[in-house]
């Protein structure tokens, strides 16, 4: 096509883009939809500056729009549900993960070579596996016993003992340099671990049996504690970004689509996506994690749209800790929304948002009194311990009311979580209720057969 040129091909684009992102990201908005008891949906747009000036040695001077792979949003690690991606020229498309992996790889390499740190062809290949591992075949706790058993799986026999030594040590000593960096640990991590890729890397013809392994991973402990001696001795070096990136590469990786572009003009790119929501039984707290340091201006937007739901609390913290997150200021705040603006150069790069849900304040009331209700009724049931058919009737009339309230449908399973305590105590008291009814009705009919029994015999 006249005008454009096409990069999508071109790694090195890819990795120029991710090594300077704030010239060219300039205002991310995220929005983040509470709809149901179990999911969230996130919508992220991208604003982005013209890349002309960024990518002027890769374009012509003719070109106006550009193909290319851009990095468009850090995400968690796992499949995408209900993914889609728009750019300013219509859809685009998501690169395999392997490829994205590779260009992550170029990416940590570009950093290491600042410092005149060069990287072989093997660990290269253990970077890529590194930078691409799922782990899905791992369950949420990784002990030694259990990795042992993964690797065996995977690599189909039995694996030497002074092999496995060797692979630990290398564990212990990238765990000790990578583990400040990480944000939360999730069971495992490949950064730290990288004899969790060793399957990988022997299929994909890497290595060739399990010596080369352990050189290889030697290699790459060298490679890490010399970073982190260079970090120490020139802080804020390509090595502190070097270390920061590849740990965070063990719960995340950089979301790459590939989407056509103009060359001198801004334009937005939009995503969005499916989260898992998982809210506390009793108080019906949840969170979710997002990035806000990774534009020159970060908005976030919170919203519940159920309208018989409130939120009731709502705070930034840290990752994986009670502390609040720096940066992140309300700018708006109500029952149904909070809107976030993060700005400052020195803010906190992930935070987490922590909310608790509840029905507003008339839809709790409610269940909890007819619960009273149907409970005091049946004490004095109990109390008075009335027998005849008509009293009961009478005293077991509010009944209704609590088999009412059950079957009242909610506007979204989101209210329906969270009137489930209200639900659960109206049907206890409405079955103490039922079954005391029934039990003094069986007695007074029983005393009834009895007594008619007695008069027959004197008569």
């Amino acid at each position: 096509m006249a005008g454009v040129v096409d990069l999508i091909d071109s790694r090195a684009v890819t990795v120029e883009l991710l090594s300077r992102p704030l010239d060219w990201r300039v205002r991310v908005v995220e929005e983040i939809v509470v709809e149901s008891a179990t999911s969230c949906l996130r919508s992220r747009s991208l604003q982005v500056s013209p890349l002309r000036r960024l990518l002027r040695r890769h374009v012509r001077r003719n070109a106006t729009h550009a193909l290319l792979a851009m990095n468009v949003a850090p995400m968690p690690r796992g499949p995408l549900l209900d993914f889609s991606v728009e750019g300013p020229e219509g859809s685009g498309w998501l690169l395999p993960r392997v490829e994205i992996a590779e260009r992550q790889a170029l990416y940590l390499e570009s950093l290491a070579k600042q410092i005149r740190l060069e990287t072989s062809p093997q660990l290269h290949g253990l970077l890529v596996a590194i930078c691409g591992f799922t782990g899905e075949w791992i369950g949420d706790s990784l002990d030694r016993a259990t990795l042992e058993r993964y690797l065996e799986l995977g690599v189909g026999e039995v694996l030497p003992k002074d092999a496995v030594a060797a692979w630990r040590e290398v564990a212990d000593a990238c765990r000790a340099v990578l583990r400040p960096f990480l944000d939360v640990f999730k069971g495992y991590s490949a950064p730290e671990d990288p004899a969790l890729v060793i399957p990988e890397i022997l299929e994909a013809g890497v290595i060739s049996n399990f010596d080369e392994a352990t050189a290889l991973l030697g290699e790459y402990r060298e490679l890490i504690e010399r970073l982190h001696r260079h970090h120490r001795e020139h802080d804020g070096s390509p090595g502190l970004e070097f270390l920061r990136s590849l740990a965070d590469y063990a719960n995340h990786f950089d979301l790459m689509v590939a989407l056509k572009v103009p060359l001198d003009e801004p334009f937005l790119v939009k995503i969005e996506d499916r989260r898992a929501l998982k809210l506390t039984a009793l108080r019906n707290t949840g969170d979710q994690e997002l990035v806000v340091a990774d534009a020159q201006t970060n908005h976030v937007t919170f919203k519940v749209p159920d309208p018989n739901v409130r939120i009731a609390a709502f705070s930034a913290r840290v990752p994986g800790s009670p502390a609040f997150a720096q940066g992140a200021f309300h700018a708006r705040e109500d029952e149904q929304g909070v809107s976030l603006y993060a700005h400052e150069t020195e803010r906190d790069y992930r935070i987490r948002l922590v909310f608790k849900l509840a029905p507003l304040a008339r839809l709790r009331v409610v269940p909890w009194f007819a619960s009273l209700l149907l409970f005091l009724l049946t004490a004095a049931l109990l109390v008075d311990q009335p027998t005849d058919l008509r009293t009961l009737a009478l005293i077991t009339g509010p009944a209704a009311l609590g088999a009412s309230i059950l079957l009242v449908r909610e506007a979204s399973t989101l209210g329906s979580r969270l009137r489930l305590l209200a639900s659960v105590a109206v049907l206890v008291a409405l079955t103490c209720l039922t079954l005391a009814s029934v039990w003094l009705f069986v007695i007074g009919m029983l005393d009834a057969s009895g007594a008619d029994q007695v008069k027959y015999l004197r008569s």
